[in-house]
């Protein structure tokens, strides 16, 4: 019937409801955790260092490979 249909379609979006209020929770302790950690390293400056030297080392990773042009004396100055 009709009123069982919508029943169904009732119940199917309290669970969708359900799973995207979880999702958003979810989310919402991430950002915290987040937010924690950031705090944590700005209320530290030895941690504050140990990010920048982490973050500088994958700098020269991803780009410390030789030089690709060659530097000359320009005679024309």
């Amino acid at each position: 019937t009709e009123q069982q249909a919508q029943a169904i379609l009732d119940l199917r979006l309290q669970k969708l409801t359900g799973l995207e209020h979880e999702k958003l929770l979810d989310e919402y302790k991430e950002l915290l955790d987040q937010i924690a950690e950031l705090l944590r390293i700005l209320g530290s400056a030895d941690r504050l260092m140990e990010v920048i030297r982490e973050e500088l080392e994958l700098v020269r990773e991803q780009f410390g490979d030789k030089r690709r042009t060659e530097i000359t004396a320009n005679s024309a100055d």
